[in-house]
């Protein structure tokens, strides 16, 4: 698999080199900066480098334009609780990308990866980390906050040398205690939040990288013309992450998004109480298994794979292949697959237990 994923590395390396960067719609690929929409002509002697009102900037992880330039940013992803006591998540509606990934016991946690921290409000709750979810945030040079971590993924993030923030480090006032939550009977553990300004006020006094490096490219490529159109209908699908936990999908032809549940229950953002509804659902296989024969505690091969893509009501097959420089996406031709321009939903599923079913 190794093999086959550095050839078609290679081949669309080649394949840019041949063509060049410029598409027709909007790609997270561009340079930094790069203005995509224009109210004002930039004529004359007008410094045509420098943003002016009514200019429009690719948001990188979700193809989407925005109002200010946010590509120089650094991501910030938070781990999520996800399991029955701790729902619903609140500000998953605001993240760009979401990667549902297996945790010890057959429960599963998110990351969830913002673009424009400074926009958020409250994020949790927060638990601690694994160490594939280091991958994540590595793939997208982000900050990853989390509340302590297995040993050995407190170990990686040191190794590897993750940027992170750590609640059980730092504490107040960077993150606090819900107190409706805790009024309202949830145990403490699911009750740690914290805020996009507060992550930020924190990352800017404690003098942490706030912007990607120079030269810094985002891996993700988006288009307005959905690539599952030839897709099989995939009007409803449920995502089997293991063995007992199923995350499922609707979609809805009215606002072209799937919509989505999980315990049985639509899942909600708890700042809005609105369900979550996203433009594109992944699913990855991914191998897991168990750290130490004696503990549930999971490792993972995030490295790359076959996979699902559902957009609009269609479903194709994928490949997927990860570094530290990017996630990169495929078709089964080997062709770059472009996500439509929207929000993300990525399941990474376990590949010896897990499925996707075309059903609810």
């Amino acid at each position: 698999m190794k093999r086959v994923t550095a050839l078609i590395l290679t081949a669309v390396m080649l394949c840019m080199l041949l063509t060049g960067c410029e598409t027709v719609m909007p790609n997270a690929g561009h340079q930094l900066n790069r203005i995509v929409l224009s109210k004002s002509g930039k004529e004359g002697t007008v410094d045509e480098t420098a943003p002016f009102p009514g200019d429009k900037f690719i948001n990188p992880l979700s193809g989407q334009l925005v109002d200010h330039d946010v590509s120089y940013m650094r991501p910030v992803g938070f781990m999520n609780n996800n399991i029955y006591q701790a729902i619903p998540q609140h500000g998953i509606s605001q993240a760009e990308l979401v990667f549902e990934m297996n945790a010890e016991g057959n429960i599963t946690r998110f990351i969830t990866i913002y673009q424009d921290i400074a926009s958020q409000g409250a994020i949790g709750s927060i638990r601690s980390a694994r160490p594939y979810y280091l991958d994540w945030a590595l793939a997208f040079d982000a900050v990853l906050v989390h509340a302590g971590g297995s040993e050995t993924a407190n170990n990686a993030i040191n190794r590897r040398g993750v940027g992170h923030i750590n609640a059980l480090v730092h504490g107040e006032p960077t993150f606090y205690r819900d107190q409706a939550r805790l009024n309202s009977g949830y145990a403490i553990e699911h009750t740690l939040f914290t805020t996009g300004p507060n992550i930020q006020y924190f990352m800017e006094s404690n003098g942490m990288r706030y912007n990607h490096n120079e030269g810094y490219q985002c891996s993700l490529q988006f288009t307005t013309v959905v690539q599952t159109q030839w897709g099989i209908d995939a009007p409803e699908f449920t995502v089997y992450m293991n063995s007992s936990k199923r995350t499922q999908f609707r979609y809805d032809p009215e606002s072209k998004m799937y919509l989505m549940t999980e315990y049985d229950r639509p899942m909600t953002d708890g700042n809005t109480g609105q369900q979550l509804a996203v433009k594109n659902a992944l699913v990855f296989f991914t191998n897991y298994w168990r750290e130490y024969s004696y503990d549930t505690t999971l490792l993972a091969d995030m490295s790359g794979g076959y996979g699902k893509y559902a957009c609009e009501g269609k479903m194709m097959d994928i490949i997927w292949s990860r570094t530290d420089d990017g996630l990169f996406l495929y078709k089964p031709d080997g062709l770059p697959l472009e996500l439509a321009v929207g929000h993300s939903f990525i399941c990474c599923a376990d590949a010896s237990s897990g499925s996707v079913v075309l059903s609810w």
